[in-house]
């Protein structure tokens, strides 16, 4: 998972959208089955998708999976219909005595900074995983339940990673098993942080064994070329230019894998990035994008 800036997502708006936006929330506010009317407005976040694309790359934002052979989706980072606070139970309350399901963040379908690009695997249900309507809170008590503006559910704080957010991305791990994420934080240090990761590695399917063996590729790519670079360093200079090919090469190579748009690039960082202050490394230096 690599950091989604959230201030760079209303430049990905396709035309007209603030307008036609204000005129689809109003259909759905005033709706008698707001089911029945999303599902005739069809949906119309799609076109924000090569929009993030060519902003962010053509990658999953919660596993970094690259698109291949299928379609994403826009994920609705707080569900805008149904919503689950467990996988097998749904967000409720007791109002006027009794108790009253969850309506779904409706009022955020059209709020751009509410939208995830994300890969089937991680959105949908498959395989125990898939975010879908699932959206747990630390505290169930501050669940946000009527229409307000997005810096109001800041009272919120969700238990599934946001790439939007730094601290969110910052404690993912991938160094403990190779291939694997893992928090940078145990059980006994951060229980709270611990299975924040832990519950959403699991949600969004980021140990799932494809994805899983596709980011290993990448982690043992980078880690063959790193051993590759060291090793020329120390050669005489003539062996050195013999090499300089496959130096280039391999250089060019961790510039790749460490650009955010890169599939698995958070993963590529976190092997290249302890080593940045190697002197085999200093030419790529200010080419490689070791940020989070």
């Amino acid at each position: 998972m690599r950091y989604i800036d959230i201030n760079l997502i209303d430049a990905c708006k396709p035309a007209n959208w603030d307008v036609n936006a204000t005129q689809w929330l109003t259909d759905i506010q005033n709706a008698q089955d707001r089911s029945a009317e999303f599902k005739r407005l069809g949906s119309k976040w799609s076109p924000f998708k090569d929009n993030f694309i060519n902003q962010f790359g053509d990658k999953c934002w919660y596993s970094e999976v690259k698109r291949s052979n299928t379609d994403f989706n826009i994920d609705h980072f707080r569900p805008k219909g149904a919503v689950k606070r467990t996988k097998g139970a749904y967000a409720t309350r007791f109002f006027g005595g009794k108790p009253q399901k969850h309506s779904g963040y409706w009022w955020l379908a059209f709020e751009p900074k509410n939208y995830r690009y994300s890969c089937q695997y991680a959105n949908q249900p498959r395989d125990n995983g898939g975010k879908h309507d699932y959206f747990p809170l630390q505290n169930e008590t501050a669940r946000v339940w009527g229409r307000c503006s997005l810096t109001n559910h800041n009272v919120e704080a969700p238990v599934l990673l946001d790439p939007c957010e730094l601290a969110d991305v910052q404690l993912l791990s991938f160094e403990k098993s190779p291939g694997m994420v893992h928090s940078r934080y145990d059980l006994a240090t951060d229980k709270a942080k611990y299975e924040r990761v832990k519950t959403s590695a699991k949600c969004y399917n980021l140990n799932h064994k494809t994805v899983k063996g596709d980011r290993l590729k990448v982690i043992t790519s980078v880690q063959q070329d790193l051993v590759l670079l060291e090793s020329i360093h120390g050669l005489p200079l003539a062996s050195k230019q013999v090499m300089q090919v496959n130096v280039n090469n391999a250089e060019n190579r961790l510039v790749d894998a460490c650009n955010r748009k890169s599939p698995f690039s958070a993963a590529a960082v976190a092997f290249v990035k302890p080593k940045k202050a190697e002197p085999w490394l200093a030419n790529i230096l200010p080419r490689l994008d070791l940020t989070d």
